[in-house]
């Protein structure tokens, strides 16, 4: 039996990965009488999470750069102070499969960055967890056929199960302390992706010639990441927003989500390699002292906002320049994504994750 007067899991879910996982966490929790109302990230305000020292708090996400997403990062950190209220953690990772070997996926800092969070605000965090589900990243490789996603799938289930009731059973449960001291090792990779990898990841996104405007890539997207425009012929546009979630991309019913390969290569040259030389060389030439901070954070300061605008302006002219058909061919035909089989979960409807999680 649960200990528990009731549970709320709030899930960041991009494919239906950690949406799986938290609705087996909920059928668990019915099963040892603790109702579990299961909801979506994006529709709750962090000032509205029910606390008490009776309730139970479940977060659920993925894993981006070997830590946990900004959205989730920021959503914990607006949360109500927890006064004693218990919760727990779980991160969603890329397991995978190669014939008959199973390999696990790593969280890094992900989910116990999320728990540190929580228990800074008074909140007795219960446990914390990683569960391999298939790879979503297709960005970067292809999906996962039917058969080895449920293959993984299946795996991870019971390993959810025995987390989710040792929780409810009033126990602690503490896992993964291997991939949090390699998160640890690997924290500066984390934090680039946070400041930079998660802009310069959010606008490679382009949709090819087959786009035929639906918007259901906009309506879907769980952060108002893409904007529909162009009145004749809308195509989706990429704002800083997009948290690279993989939803539009397994999601769209023409496979015309892609990400430019090609583009990310001039993308690197223009936000990277000639305004740290020019920069460097006008400031030497007339400021004194500039000299002193070459190679020193005060230059990755100066160069960050650089960055930003100089992607946003570049990406804007992609944008208009992948509407010229011969122009989005080339795009097209130059990213591998084009050919990878897209993924999300088998058993999740892109309704079932709408901004309403039933």
């Amino acid at each position: 039996m649960a200990v528990y007067g009731g549970a709320s899991f709030y899930v960041f879910s991009g494919t239906g990965n950690s949406l799986r996982v938290a609705r087996w966490a909920a059928a668990r929790a019915g099963i040892a009488g603790c109702a579990a109302r299961v909801s979506s990230l994006t529709d709750t305000r962090p000032r509205d999470i029910p606390t008490g020292p009776d309730s139970l708090i479940g977060l659920f996400m993925p894993t981006h750069g070997f830590t946990a997403p900004f959205k989730i990062i920021s959503f914990a950190a607006r949360m109500p102070r927890g006064r004693g209220t218990h919760a727990f953690v779980v991160a969603t990772r890329a397991g995978t499969k190669f014939g008959k070997l199973f390999l696990p996926g790593m969280e890094g800092t992900a989910a116990y960055l999320i728990a540190a969070i929580l228990a800074l605000k008074g909140y007795s965090v219960r446990g914390v967890a990683g569960i391999d589900m298939p790879s979503n990243w297709t960005a970067l490789h292809p999906g996962f056929s039917e058969k080895n996603a449920r293959a993984i799938i299946g795996r991870a289930r019971p390993k959810a199960d025995g987390f989710i009731d040792s929780i409810l059973a009033g126990r602690r449960a503490f896992r993964g302390f291997v991939c949090l001291a390699l998160g640890i090792a690997l924290a500066p990779i984390s934090a680039g992706y946070l400041i930079y990898g998660r802009f310069m990841l959010a606008k490679l996104f382009f949709a090819d010639n087959r786009c035929n405007g639906c918007g259901i890539c906009a309506r879907d997207c769980p952060n108002h990441a893409i904007r529909m425009l162009g009145k004749k012929r809308p195509r989706p546009y990429w704002t800083f927003s997009c948290e690279s979630c993989m939803r539009c991309m397994g999601y769209c019913p023409e496979a015309a989500v892609q990400a430019g390969h090609s583009w990310a290569v001039i993308v690197y040259f223009i936000t990277a390699i000639p305004f740290a030389q020019y920069l460097l060389n006008l400031m030497v030439t007339y400021l004194t002292g500039a000299q002193a901070i070459r190679g020193t954070w005060a230059m990755t300061v100066i160069q960050y906002p650089f960055f930003l605008v100089s992607l946003a302006a570049a990406y804007a002219l992609f944008y208009l320049l992948t509407r010229i058909p011969a122009v989005n061919a080339v795009f097209a035909y130059t990213t591998l994504t084009r050919a990878y089989r897209r993924y999300h979960e088998p058993d999740t409807g892109i309704k079932e994750l709408g901004r309403k999680i039933k």
